[in-house]
């Protein structure tokens, strides 16, 4: 079958995120947020936080850097939780 394929095609490299994607999925106790395709099902109060978000139209892109108050939250969340 190798041989039918293309020599461009059989020295594609796999994509820096599949890599990591392969690498942490080794590992038990981690959510790899990746490829974006989660092995859960969605928490109720984030589709309820969701369905919010639409009805107040806070449906764009943010910028790159993130949301500053969602960032901030992030932060303090890991200095109290860090050993």
């Amino acid at each position: 079958m190798e041989s039918l394929l293309n020599a461009e095609v059989r020295n594609i490299e796999i994509s820096g995120i599949r890599k990591f994607y392969n690498m942490v999925s080794k590992y038990d106790n981690v959510i790899s947020l990746t490829i974006g395709q989660p092995d859960f099902n969605t928490p109720y109060h984030i589709k309820e936080s969701a369905i919010q978000a639409i009805k107040n139209n806070k449906t764009i892109y943010t910028h790159n850097a993130g949301i500053i108050e969602l960032r901030r939250k992030i932060s303090d969340f890991v200095q109290k939780n860090t050993i």
